[in-house]
């Protein structure tokens, strides 16, 4: 490389921290595209940058810096291993795949490989050839809570006195265990107590798991509350009115559905990926890209931003960081848990895009995300049941404030409503996303996408009720919610 692109790429270098201190996303990327196009001599670096370029939407530029990566390693399997993971972590579920295959078994070492090459045929929904791996993963090595937590998600563990027993005294020989991976075993128990009947054992594990999540994943309440004002600060209907008359690009091509963890959402997401106008459907989190750019999700950042640069701008990012994650799709879904956060940036620069809203009963719901951990993390306020009151209530706030502004463009789905009538809701979906009917959506549960959620195995079912009133059994260990949110 000349003396003048090595200066140049030490400037480059030098400005990404400031840009990070900034959330200035336009200069992160100009930053990462630069290094890409000179190929500069990062090394071990191009891991950090390629992850960068990810988190701030640019997947395409994300790619071609692990290429770098990996061509900087000399094509070592370690790094095409850490590549295969981050297509897998990214939704390339179908190349992540084929670059596992491609790898020593060995590399890193036999656990993790079989663990990555599990995970990936799971959320394909290869569920028979994710359970023999996972059993392999907890033979090499029965301390891997993970495996577990994912073993007892794909199979009875209930009707395995063997596993049951090798599960049991996993846990015993995990103290001082990694506490993310002593929880996951902890849920893995619970799940398996739960689907016994034990109904006090199974709290008692999923409460053990929790208490080694809080450890590592902290819930701040007032921090929620803020952050829910501000995503309504300044919203309402004559604003958002406004803002949608002003001339763009249409913007229908994005179906929001939101709605608390474990309300429902995945289901719905099922059914309109069914459609073959629907070319797919994922958590995003585009939104949260979207309100850095602007300078906020408050209206008064929008309309700052909007004076300034106009709303097509905001608009083309959007279309942008949408294609970036669908090439080529007619309509996508975008079900990111924290799209509540940002409704009013979604409903005031894309004024086409449906908006939907799943409800469910707050007891159940609340046993569902207690039950559940969320991708080692992803959800903090889940871990604790009057933390999961107080969110609820915020979120409820949020939902009948929105109601107020938004009126019929916000469509409210209750589940109870949805499983027990789908073809019904199916049809208002479908009328309220603008799609004509058709007739691959009366077998939503036979749609082969990948699904990376909590909800993976129950998408794969035929819509049921067998969720509803799940809370039962368990309401005398549910009264510090009952308490906390119904005062």
């Amino acid at each position: 490389m000349a003396d003048r692109d090595l200066s140049a790429v030490v400037r480059l270098v030098n400005q990404i921290q400031p840009a990070l201190a900034r959330a200035d996303r336009p200069a992160l990327k100009h930053v990462i595209e630069e290094l890409v196009r000179l190929r500069a001599p990062m090394g071990g670096q191009w891991q950090s940058l390629a992850q960068l370029a990810a988190r701030i939407g640019e997947l395409g530029i994300s790619r071609r810096a692990f290429d770098l990566h990996v061509e900087a390693s000399g094509g070592s399997p370690a790094v095409r291993y850490q590549r295969a993971t981050f297509l897998a972590e990214w939704g390339w579920l179908d190349e992540a795949e084929a670059a596992l295959r491609t790898l020593p078994e060995d590399q890193p070492s036999r656990a993790a490989n079989t663990y990555s090459r599990a995970v990936v045929a799971f959320n394909l929904g290869k569920h028979d050839e994710a359970r023999d791996l996972l059993e392999r993963v907890v033979e090499l090595r029965p301390q891997t809570g993970s495996a577990w937590l994912m073993l007892a998600m794909s199979s009875d563990l209930a009707q395995d006195e063997t596993l049951l027993e090798r599960l049991v005294a996993a846990e015993h020989g995990m103290a001082g265990g990694q506490p993310v991976e002593r929880a996951a075993l902890c849920y893995a128990l619970g799940k398996t107590y739960a689907d016994r009947g034990e109904h006090g054992a199974a709290v008692d594990a999923f409460a053990r798991g929790a208490q080694q999540m809080k450890a590592v994943a902290t819930f701040d309440r007032e921090r929620d509350r803020v952050e829910a004002q501000e995503s309504l600060e300044g919203y309402d209907a004559a604003r958002i009115a406004a803002m949608a008359r002003v001339p763009r690009d249409p913007t229908g091509r994005t179906i929001f559905v939101t709605g608390l963890p474990r309300s429902g959402t995945t289901l719905v997401e099922q059914i309109l990926t069914s459609h073959p106008a629907v070319g797919g459907g994922a958590e995003t989190s585009w939104l949260a890209t979207l309100a850095m750019e602007v300078g906020g999700r408050s209206y008064p950042a929008l309309a700052r931003y909007v004076e300034a640069n106009g709303v097509q701008a905001a608009v083309d990012l959007w279309h942008h960081l949408i294609g970036e994650r669908f090439p080529g799709a007619v309509h996508v879904v975008d079900k990111s848990v924290d799209t509540s956060r940002f409704l009013g940036l979604a409903a005031s620069l894309l004024p086409d895009a449906p908006l939907i809203w799943l409800t469910r009963d707050p007891l159940d719901r609340a046993w569902s995300c207690f039950r559940t951990n969320f991708l080692g993390g992803a959800i903090p306020w889940s871990y604790d049941l009057e933390d999961i009151a107080a969110h609820f209530r915020v979120e409820d706030e949020l939902l009948a404030r929105w109601q107020e502004i938004l009126g019929e463009r916000l469509l409210i789905v209750p589940y109870e409503e949805l499983v027990s009538d789908p073809q019904a809701w199916t049809g208002r979906l479908l009328a309220h996303c603008g799609l004509a009917e058709d007739p691959r959506m009366s077998a939503s549960h036979e749609n082969e996408r990948a699904v990376a959620t909590a909800s993976m195995l129950q998408v794969r079912r035929p819509i049921h009720r067998e969720a509803v009133g799940s809370a039962g059994p368990y309401r005398q260990f549910l009264e510090p919610f009952v308490r906390a949110y119904y005062r």
